[in-house]
Formats: structure tokens, C-alpha cells, sequence
């Protein structure tokens, strides 16, 4: 897969960052998918908003739960997204959500609404 690099001055990287962080995503998705105008319902801010909709306090989910049929994700690229929603989950919604532990066999892992 071909590589693209550009540079940045400090204000543009700022902006770039908040973008990320406000899209739940990693900086190189970000860019993809605002350039691309990519939409999906595959990111951790969509993940946590459903997963606070949809379950209650001591609940416990894994990704595929909680997005049921809709889950049609590639089994590599779901790995990346459930990184990404681990990331997002330890450093923007810890109060919210927290792992729970690993199931099938290693897999998945599973998350607890607080």
C-alpha cells in the first residue's frame, strides 16, 4: 500500500489532532475519511454513544454485540477498530465504560457500562 507524506506547520497539526480526537478516530483515518468523505458507523464515539443507549449500568458488551447485524466489518480491520475503541475508552470515557475482560477465547473483549 503506497505511503503519502506531508508536512505541517504547528497550528495545522494542533487542528489536525482535535479533528481526530473530536472524530474518535486516529489522525491517518481522519485524513482518509474527511478527504475521501468516507462516513461510518465504525467509530469509538459512535460505539460509546450506542453503547450508553442501548445498555444499562453493570451491562456488559463486546463490539459485535453492540452492533449486531450491522456488524459487517473485516475480521483485520475490526481488530483495529476494537484498538481504537480501547484507546478511546481508557482516555475519554473511563467514567463511562470500562474493559471488562477478554472472552471467546482471547478474541473479543468486553466491555462494562459504570
Amino acid at each position: 500500500m503506497p505511503t503519502i507524506k506531508f508536512a505541517l506547520n504547528d497550528e495545522h497539526l494542533k487542528r489536525l489532532e482535535q479533528m481526530a480526537k473530536d472524530d474518535g478516530v486516529s489522525i491517518q483515518d481522519c485524513i482518509r475519511n474527511r478527504l475521501f468523505n468516507v462516513s461510518t458507523i465504525f467509530t469509538p464515539v459512535e460505539a460509546v454513544n450506542r453503547a450508553l443507549k442501548k445498555y444499562s449500568s453493570g451491562d456488559t458488551f463486546t463490539l459485535p454485540e453492540l452492533y449486531e447485524d450491522d456488524w459487517t466489518i473485516a475480521r483485520g480491520v475490526a481488530g483495529v477498530f476494537g484498538k481504537q475503541f480501547f484507546n478511546f475508552v481508557e482516555t475519554e470515557c473511563s467514567e463511562k465504560i470500562k474493559f471488562n475482560k477478554m472472552v471467546d477465547s482471547g478474541r473479543r473483549a468486553q466491555y462494562k457500562i459504570i
